[in-house]
């Protein structure tokens, strides 16, 4: 039998398993949502909440802190970094941190009032497009991948560990839809940037196959180490303008890029079908993976 890490893991999570506010996300919670931010109100005894904005090379940033209110470890918190923080920090329940005292979560985020900053994220999330108007007349800019990367990996990290003491060795990044496409993207760049990724519902086929253009030349992680990769998709996810499927399934290009991913020495690839969900809401069913990822996570 090929080795775990190896593989790609297919499993599938019926929609009943999960919790009611799951199946209540919709696509309409995109952009124009002014976030309640309520676990601000009612914040968990394991963590104390924070915000900060700040500026990186001109664009604003918001960081979104959940941060242990215990005594840090020697070696510093594990890490869950968050994409679209402002939506992740409106969605996060206390129980969600209560249950995982001893994570650190990281969200960022924007300074804008909604949930999404849909201009600000479809330039840093997308790689580079190869094929012209990449978004269909939406008339955003895109390709921006590789300058976040170098604020994320450097002013934006450096701007967090100010406030808190993390683990460097033990940092996972999430992100869904673009952010899920950038978390993909960043990998595939710099596998070491962090140790663990959960890529949920990521838009795998931009820019007519960005993400499998770099497959062949990408950089791996050292003989030896073996990074985890989560990869949530609902089985009724389709594009928007387009037609629904007839009959539920999970997006073909993430399962083939999934699998090629599958095939890297230093991947532990594992794949994750949640059953009746579209592609909304599974922002928001991929949390409990995530979190758990990164709590486990050892050095």
């Amino acid at each position: 039998m090929t080795p775990i890490h190896r593989r790609t893991l297919l499993s599938a999570l019926p929609a009943f398993c999960l919790t009611p506010a799951f199946a209540q996300e919709t696509s309409r919670r995109r952009g124009g949502k002014v976030p309640d931010y309520r676990i601000f109100e009612a914040p968990p005894a394991t963590h104390a909440l924070s915000r900060h904005d700040i500026a990186v090379e001109g664009q604003g940033y918001r960081l979104f802190l959940a941060v242990p209110t215990a005594d840090p470890p020697a070696g510093g918190w594990p890490s869950l970094w968050m994409l679209d923080g402002n939506a992740a920090f409106d969605r996060l329940a206390a129980g969600d941190l209560a249950a995982h005292s001893g994570l650190a979560v990281i969200g960022i985020g924007y300074p804008v009032e909604q949930s999404f900053d849909t201009t600000a994220r479809a330039l840093d999330y997308t790689p580079t497009s190869l094929t012209p108007d990449p978004e269909g007349g939406r008339g955003r800019k895109t390709g921006g991948a590789d300058a976040f990367r170098a604020r994320l990996t450097g002013p934006l990290r450096e701007a967090v560990a100010g406030r808190v003491r993390l683990d460097p060795a033990r940092r996972v990044l999430w992100g869904h839809s673009y952010g899920g496409l950038f978390t993909l993207h960043c990998l595939l760049s710099d596998p070491g940037a962090f140790a663990g990724w959960v890529a949920a519902s990521p838009s795998s086929g931009f820019g007519g196959g960005a993400l499998r253009n770099m497959l062949a030349g990408a950089p791996q992680l050292p003989p030896g180490r073996i990074a985890p990769l989560r990869i949530l998709l609902g089985d009724s996810e389709h594009r928007r303008g387009t037609e629904a499927p007839k009959a539920p399934r999970p997006s073909p290009e993430t399962l083939a890029l999934a699998d090629l991913l599958g095939q890297r020495a230093d991947l532990d690839v594992r794949v994750t079908v949640l059953e009746g969900l579209g592609h909304g809401q599974t922002f928001t069913a991929s949390f409990a993976q995530a979190l758990d990822l990164a709590a486990g996570l050892r050095a």
